[in-house]
């Protein structure tokens, strides 16, 4: 293998892997909005909401991130409307990661003694009141290590904004690639680098859970 072409991309290399950062906190934060808003409605709004809510999560997570990728981008194209690569992976990451981070909230907070929300409603507090003052703190040490995993893989699925043409990481590699014609010498380097932005996360997350357990925090491990 020659390695004596990377000098000239690491420019690029670097600035692929920025635009790959902030689009995976953009959709993090994004993920998170939606999540939130869907979790919480689905546990304020009784039944009626719950069964409404629930369809949309399911088709999102029923159906390929890829294929959601492609719908954000042809879609406003196909209504005359510009938009730029970057919104579009932003949006179908965000809607994505909304649908699951949804889950890590609802599951958390379902997760907590339900005696703890009869006995608030004993007490004549509300069924709000019960949900972000009693339970919510209490799942909170479950959700953070779920939420933290999800973003590893989050990190990840950024890779797939390539097929609506951002030039994050992937993409770069790709020109890169049909460029030099070194395509497993700069496969190579794409992969360290993903390795170097989720390796420090994945040693977050037992670390965090570990620091929880020594307090006696955590109730439950999430799976989603």
């Amino acid at each position: 293998m020659r390695w004596d072409f990377l000098p000239n991309f690491a420019g690029v290399i670097g600035q692929a892997t920025l635009i790959t950062i902030a689009l995976s906190v953009v959709a993090l934060v994004g993920g998170g909005i939606v999540g939130s808003l869907i979790a919480f409605a689905r546990l304020l709004g009784g039944r009626a909401a719950d069964r409404v809510l629930v369809l949309p999560i399911d088709l999102i997570r029923g159906t390929p991130l890829l294929v959601q990728l492609m719908i954000w981008y042809l879609v406003p194209s196909a209504l005359h409307v510009d938009i730029s690569p970057f919104l579009a992976a932003a949006l179908g990451l965000s809607l994505n990661a909304g649908a699951y981070i949804s889950e890590i909230l609802r599951g958390g907070i379902s997760a907590v003694s339900r005696g703890q929300r009869e006995a608030a409603l004993a007490l004549g507090l509300s069924r709000t009141y019960s949900i972000f003052g009693i339970e919510l703190p209490q799942a909170l040490p479950s959700i953070v290590p779920a939420v933290a995993g999800f973003y590893i893989g989050l990190i990840k699925d950024t890779s797939l904004a390539y097929i609506v043409g951002l030039q994050e990481l992937t993409r770069e590699a790709k020109l890169i690639a049909d460029f030099t014609f070194r395509p497993l010498e700069i496969y190579v380097v794409i992969a360290v680098v993903y390795f170097a932005l989720c390796f420090p996360m994945s040693r977050l997350v037992p670390t965090i859970e570990q620091r929880l357990r020594r307090t006696g925090a955590t109730q439950v491990r999430l799976a989603v």
